[in-house]
């Protein structure tokens, strides 16, 4: 008998679509990137919920492939980390960097009613 968590046990637009959680990172536990964009969250004291695609029930093959899959459908990146904000994706760490340096970042965040501290 397999332990395998099904590959339909994960929906990305429904976890994009969540109005309790609307910050939404997927990541990769190793990536500097990721960590970067976590750092960065937790500076501006940003809730948010993760996604490491290299951890737990994203060792499923079938479903780390689907998932990363339906990212580079919303983003047309197959790059991590991929930020979201209400269902809007911001990009990975140099696009929320650049979306915190223009004043977008504050903009999104503000429009679906997140709060933030800038620094």
């Amino acid at each position: 008998m397999s332990n395998a968590i099904p590959a339909t046990d994960f929906d990305v637009d429904a976890v994009l679509a969540d109005p309790a959680h609307p910050v939404v990172l997927f990541s990769l536990s190793w990536c500097s990137f990721c960590r970067s964009a976590k750092q960065l969250l937790s500076q501006l004291q940003i809730p948010y919920v993760e996604h490491e695609l290299d951890r737990g029930r994203f060792l499923e093959p079938a479903l780390q492939q689907r998932v990363r899959a339906r990212l580079e459908a919303l983003t047309g990146s197959n790059t991590l980390p991929q930020l979201f904000i209400g269902g809007e994706a911001i990009g990975g760490y140099t696009d929320t960097a650049s979306a915190l340096r223009s004043g977008r970042l504050a903009t999104v965040l503000t429009r679906h009613g997140v709060p933030f501290h800038p620094v």
